[in-house]
């Protein structure tokens, strides 16, 4: 499948397939109706801003016309933060059903009570979160979405770019190890545990793109 599979620059009326498949891998690869009642407002949280404003040389793989899987990113948090606003202030109020909205709250309250741990956005301004559905991994397609990513943030002389997971996540983590990710911080959080079963370890992790004028960039690590 991989050799039929073309990577291309996401478009506007890719939003819904992008969000489906947010939705159906946005808990640990799997489905995040384990914690997230409400389908539309988790694409409109975790999708919508990328299409709005806040994103840059975001991807798609496709294979004759169903999109597989993304790599969504932003070069920087504060253009991300206007556009994830625009998205709170226009579309989260007509959201429904208010049943399913209220259901997905001890979740976000949760999000909001134990963030997740990032490196330093001064040395690493980008940041990127990708995903694929099931039967598309083991194929090579996240290396080649990455690898599309990375070059076009290095074109545009963005100087380091980071991610967040966890240690659950343990394919995508050699992933990211083998194109020179590395661990910048890490907190043990009780914020998956109503739904894991245990405390989740939360992974922030770096990539410098560009070295300075020196020949050589400092990487501070707050692991």
């Amino acid at each position: 499948m991989s050799d039929l599979v073309v990577i291309r620059p996401i478009r506007p009326s890719d939003e819904r397939a992008v969000g489906r498949i947010a939705y159906q891998t946005g808990f640990f690869g799997q489905s995040a109706a384990a914690y997230f009642a409400n389908e539309r407002l988790f694409a409109h949280l975790w999708v919508g801003p990328y299409f709005r404003g806040g994103g840059f040389a975001c991807l798609v793989a496709e294979s004759e016309g169903e999109i597989l899987g993304y790599v969504l990113g932003s070069p920087d948090p504060g253009q991300y933060g206007r556009s994830l606003r625009r998205v709170l202030l226009r579309m989260l109020p007509r959201l429904t059903p208010l049943r399913q909205t209220w259901a997905s709250l001890p979740y976000l309250l949760r999000a909001g009570r134990y963030p997740s741990p990032h490196a330093d956005w001064q040395q690493f301004p980008a940041h990127l979160h990708i995903n694929l559905l099931p039967e598309a991994r083991g194929l090579g397609l996240g290396r080649r979405l990455l690898t599309a990513h990375l070059d076009l943030l290095r074109g545009a002389g963005v100087v380091g770019v980071q991610l967040s997971t966890t240690s659950e996540n343990r394919a995508a983590l050699e992933l990211y190890r083998r194109l020179g990710f590395v661990l910048m911080a890490t907190a043990t959080t009780p914020l998956w545990t109503p739904w894991l079963g245990h405390p989740a370890e939360h992974l922030g992790l770096g990539l410098v793109l560009r070295v300075g004028e020196g020949g050589g960039q400092e990487v501070v690590s707050s692991v």
